[in-house]
């Protein structure tokens, strides 16, 4: 067998490995030594071991994954020595190198000095990462400027920003911000009950390393595990610099991310930030997939939303579906699905027939037929409304189209 395809198929490697760098076995959630999970060391060594079948099937280096970086960091921000880790990467290569040597014959003596030779250039380029990694934690808890950020903008969203503390906070002065609110794509009540304390301890510092990070410095902030707001100095109105921005935070992130944008003027800032996070919560309560989001993005479920009779009155449409919930559900699927019958079938597990039957079963209750243009942009309206004024959403929830004619 090739020494890449042992290296990656046999199941037992791995195990071997974890044992002979971090000791006797354990529970996989252990705790080592050093510091460091089990589970998370048994992550580092796989990834380590798939560079290596890749540096040995002869293709170019590749570089080291951000996720192995991440946990590195992970590790440096909660104190596990630099030098447990560099030596635990060195006790394994050796580990690798000696298991190759004893299945190695006399006719294998030249692979493995190509085979040395590329695992030591995997090597120096794990403990060149893994260094970074820690330097870069070390660099990010030793500035202030996090600290001074978060100052800036309590400032300027509370509307409290003077010229005083502008020319003091070591910001550059800006007549205007893209306001970016931020939250957790996909996290649902179920989420929020099972959640990671420690993972979004994690989060939440990956996010600050990468504002640290960005070209022209940190800019003002407020992060907390489920989110906040990003304050970017602009000249112009444009959405690429909070796309962007939006972009690398999820990378960091490592989950998926909405976000919403606002542009206004430095005086403007508070009523700026209510509008992004409004706009925010909105996103997410109807479940939008992640990515950046503006006013005119969702400006007819933001007026639908608004409190008061209206809304009411186009929740109160879908009362009569209140007993029935898969007669709700089915619609909104239905409509999620662009009115195609055979993915809504697929999606629900129900035959096309019976799609039908509840088409005309969701009529007869609403007196609204989801068949006809003008009763279907109504129930969309009425999902929407419905979402905000009984506080939950069934399942994700359809766009809504603009209004013709």
């Amino acid at each position: 067998m090739p020494a890449a395809g042992y290296l990656r198929h046999d199941p037992r490697l791995s195990h071997q490995l974890l044992g002979h760098v971090a000791g006797d076995t354990g529970p996989r959630g252990a705790t080592m030594p050093c510091g460091a999970s089990r589970r998370e060391a048994a992550e580092v060594i796989r990834g380590c071991l798939e560079l290596v079948a890749v540096a040995l099937q002869g293709g170019p280096t590749v570089e080291v994954p951000e996720r192995l970086r991440s946990r590195i960091g992970d590790w440096a921000a909660e104190g596990v020595d630099l030098e447990a880790v560099q030596h635990a990467t060195h006790l394994g290569f050796r580990f690798v190198l000696d298991l190759l040597g004893r299945r190695a014959t006399g006719a294998d003596s030249r692979a493995m000095v190509v085979a040395g030779q590329r695992l030591a250039e995997v090597l120096d380029r794990l403990v060149t990462a893994f260094t970074g990694s820690y330097l870069r934690e070390v660099r990010a808890q030793g500035t202030a400027r996090d600290d001074a950020g978060g100052q800036l903008a309590s400032a300027l969203i509370a509307g409290d920003a003077g010229p005083a503390l502008l020319r003091g906070s070591g910001f550059p002065p800006a007549d205007a911000y893209a306001v970016v609110a931020l939250g957790v794509a996909t996290e649902t009540l179920a989420d929020r009950a099972v959640r990671d304390e420690r993972e979004a301890r994690r989060r939440l510092r990956r996010m600050r390393l990468e504002l640290a990070a960005r070209r022209g410095g940190t800019p003002p902030a407020l992060l907390g595990p489920e989110g906040g707001t990003v304050l970017l100095a602009e000249d112009r109105l444009a959405d690429a610099p909070a796309a962007e921005l939006l972009g690398g935070l999820q990378r960091a992130a490592g989950v998926p991310l909405l976000g919403t944008v606002v542009h206004a003027l430095t005086g403007e800032v508070p009523a700026a930030t209510r509008d992004a996070h409004e706009l925010l919560d909105l996103a997410q309560r109807l479940h939008r997939p992640a990515g950046l989001y503006r006013m005119a993005d969702l400006a007819v479920e933001y007026q639908i939303t608004r409190p008061g009779p209206g809304r009411r009155r186009l929740a109160a449409v879908l009362d009569p579906l209140r007993e029935q919930p898969e007669l709700l559900n089915t619609l909104v699927v239905h409509l999620r699905n662009d009115r195609n019958r055979q993915r809504t079938s697929r999606a629900l597990h129900i035959h096309a027939n019976t799609i039908d039957h509840r088409m005309r079963r969701i009529h007869q209750h609403t007196g609204l037929d989801p068949m006809n243009l003008d009763g279907l942009w109504y129930l969309r309206a009425a999902i929407v409304a419905h979402a905000y004024e009984t506080g939950a959403a069934p399942v994700e929830l359809p766009e809504l189209p603009v209004a013709t004619g």
